[in-house]
């Protein structure tokens, strides 16, 4: 290890400084320090430590190690970039989707170009049993991988290209979930074919190593669909104002007197438009935060993916588009709205 941090002192150095520039970048965007950079350096490090204490990486590919060394300090820039576009304006745009997904398309297709050259060890690449165990299932994986992940690029590149909000969301949680899982498959795959030709041992995995893999896979696929469906709203009236209260994003408050027109659309008359979702949270089930499309502009949405049906209001001459899980709770809010409104101006 001490061999390896000697060598690559200054890419060290300078990589480190790269991620620590966010922090001054962020106090000039939003006049406040973040605690991100420090996050990103402490795991570029436990990254390096990790890769250089394996001692199959003493006579790693050096583009290889490249990627371990530059890989967290390209990421620092990329959200540098996605947040300055937010922070001046510009993400109200489709450029933020763009930017996003063809980040991790480049992401994807500069790994896909290395994943071949890596040489087996236990902290770089596809790390599955099967691969470890045996350096032609190592190579045939990596050199497969290496051609999926150039495809998952583009897949993620042109998930830049859907007019669909949701659909290309959809899509590219596939093209990550492939770009992980086939990998596996076709190390195993390969495995089976190895044994059956006298070409590998037999691989025995004890009891407690498969609970462990057994738990780790059921935990990723429990913390897949967390993301794909968590979340909640719920609107509390008050006198002279209502607010949406909300998990994982913040709160919106609106006073009634603010409202200065409102509308109950059937069908949300932006479904399909061309758009993007500039910041806020978003999932299978909910969209919040600040979006820009071509009907209503730069407008403020809390709604459900489950309701076709919405309530528009103009509000200081923005746009708030908001509505319920389902028509029947979207018509309540609807006609509350319009109760509230007329009583505050009595």
């Amino acid at each position: 290890m001490k061999k390896q941090m000697k060598e690559n002192k200054w890419q060290l150095v300078v990589s480190s400084l790269v991620i620590l520039l966010l922090e001054p970048a962020g106090w000039i965007l939003e006049g406040k320090l973040s605690g991100m950079p420090l996050a990103l350096l402490a795991t570029h490090w436990i990254c390096i430590l990790f890769t250089f204490h394996d001692r199959k990486n003493k006579d790693q590919n050096k583009k290889a190690m490249g990627l371990v060394l530059w890989t967290i300090p390209a990421l620092s820039l990329f959200y540098g970039a996605v947040n300055s576009v937010i922070q001046s304006g510009g993400g109200s745009s489709a450029v933020f989707s763009i930017v996003l997904y063809f980040g991790f398309g480049l992401i994807f297709a500069v790994f896909g170009n290395y994943l071949p050259k890596v040489r087996q060890n236990r902290t770089i690449g596809i790390k599955v049993k099967w691969a470890l165990e045996n350096e032609e299932n190592w190579n045939a994986t990596h050199r497969f991988s290496g051609k999926l992940w150039m495809a998952a690029g583009i897949l993620s590149m042109v998930c830049a290209l859907f007019p669909d909000l949701g659909l290309s969301a959809l899509v590219f949680g596939l093209v990550i979930a492939g770009a992980a899982l086939i990998p596996c498959l076709y190390s195993y795959v390969y495995y089976r074919k190895q044994l059956k030709e006298g070409r590998a041992e037999l691989i025995r995995t004890g009891p407690g190593k498969k609970a462990v893999t057994a738990l780790i896979t059921l935990g990723t696929a429990v913390f897949v669909v967390w993301v794909l469906f968590a979340g909640s709203m719920e609107i509390v009236w008050q006198d002279t104002s209502f607010t949406i209260e909300t998990v994982y994003w913040s709160d919106l408050t609106v006073e009634y007197r603010d409202i200065e027109a409102m509308e109950y659309q059937e069908t949300d008359a932006s479904a399909g438009s061309s758009g993007s979702r500039t910041n806020g949270f978003g999932n299978l089930r909910l969209s919040m935060g600040s979006f820009e499309n071509t009907v209503y502009g730069d407008y403020t949405r809390y709604t459900y993916a489950s309701c076709d049906s919405c309530v528009v209001l103009t509000v200081k001459g923005e746009t708030v588009v908001i509505n319920g899980p389902d028509d029947a709770a979207t018509r309540t809010i609807y006609e509350k709205l319009e109760e509230k409104c007329l009583d505050n101006y009595v």
